[in-house]
């Protein structure tokens, strides 16, 4: 896979797919981060990072809120190789103990990156059967497979001012 992904093809990872090498180093260096907890289901809100973005066009500038599991992640946010498209609102999150210092860094959900000439797409909201049903997140998720594909060229770099806090 390794070497698929760095020769050009593509990786598409939705929800879950972001545990399936969760100790893997190398698989979280492609990937962007690994899995490291969810809180228990509930109403997630998700901002756009680049209301510009050719793959956050189908939210319309506005917050998307859906029912999920929300993901955190390890390995994500030290060096946010990644273009990051959605940050969850870890305010309005039911508390969980295993939260601590939540707040502290962004909480980016769904990204996309280079890994070397291949093309990276993950989004973590997907969770329930439910969040088919939402035209603005299939738009995106099919977006993000265009982009993964190389048929959609966009922005891909990280952020200029991107940085953890």
């Amino acid at each position: 896979m390794t070497t698929y992904i760095a020769e050009g093809g593509g990786l598409i990872i939705l929800h879950g797919g972001i545990s399936a090498f969760n100790n893997s180093d190398e698989f979280s260096a492609i990937v962007g981060g690994s899995f490291n907890f969810h809180p228990k289901q509930q109403q997630v809100t998700l901002n756009i990072v680049d209301h510009a973005h050719p793959l956050t066009k189908p939210f319309g500038g506005e917050p998307f809120v859906h029912f999920d599991e929300p993901y955190l992640f390890n390995r994500a946010y030290t060096k946010l190789n990644f273009r990051p498209l959605l940050e969850m609102d870890v305010a309005k999150l039911q508390p969980d103990k295993r939260a601590k210092d939540i707040a502290k860094i962004p909480r980016y959900v769904s990204w996309i990156k280079r890994h070397k000439q291949g093309r990276v797409f993950f989004c973590s909201p997907s969770h329930n059967a439910r969040s088919f049903e939402q035209p603005a997140l299939l738009e995106f998720i099919l977006g993000g497979i265009q982009y993964t594909l190389g048929d959609l060229e966009c922005p891909d770099a990280p952020l200029p001012h991107q940085h953890s806090r």
